[in-house]
């Protein structure tokens, strides 16, 4: 098998295993803590495979982050493809970082992203005025190391 047979394979894969982590029921008082887990896959593939995965696939991502999690059709995209800029102008400095400086740069990326989804949820009509979503930024930070192995391995098993 060709290198980037094997690279998409394991890119649907870490997408595949991201959403159904998306899709898993949590007790009602840890929602606020969701990772986001679409968003940390995506920013792993943009930190590994700049080349490959960019806009576009945080276009696609974006629109099943909005299916999956069934608000209007363009939220996530448009927090995603920002987020996903922000990640590629970036991404030289952020993969010299150790891992826990990366964890903080996650935090603040996955804040932007969640304060850019509130910002239009909110000019849409949704009340949700409170700071909940920098638990689930926060939780994103504290797995990030965690999907930074995860998909390592997943990418080497698949050579």
């Amino acid at each position: 098998m060709t290198q980037s047979r094997v690279s998409w394979v394991a890119v649907a894969l870490s997408f595949a295993a991201a959403a159904v982590l998306e899709l898993l029921a949590m007790p009602q008082m840890l929602l606020a803590f969701r990772p986001e887990w679409m968003v940390l896959t995506l920013i792993y593939w943009l930190l590994r495979h700049p080349e490959r995965i960019g806009l576009f696939s945080a276009f696609i991502v974006g629109a099943i982050m909005d299916v999956l999690s069934g608000t209007y059709l363009g939220i996530h995209i448009i927090a995603c493809c920002i987020v996903s800029y922000l990640v590629l102008t970036m991404h030289q400095r952020l993969k010299m970082f150790p891992v826990l400086q990366q964890s903080l740069v996650i935090f603040f990326i996955i804040g932007i992203l969640l304060m850019i989804v509130m910002t239009i949820r909110g000019a849409l009509g949704a009340v949700d005025n409170n700071m909940s979503y920098l638990g689930a930024a926060l939780s994103s930070a504290l797995v990030w190391p965690f999907v930074l192995i995860f998909t390592d391995r997943l990418v080497f098993a698949l050579r």
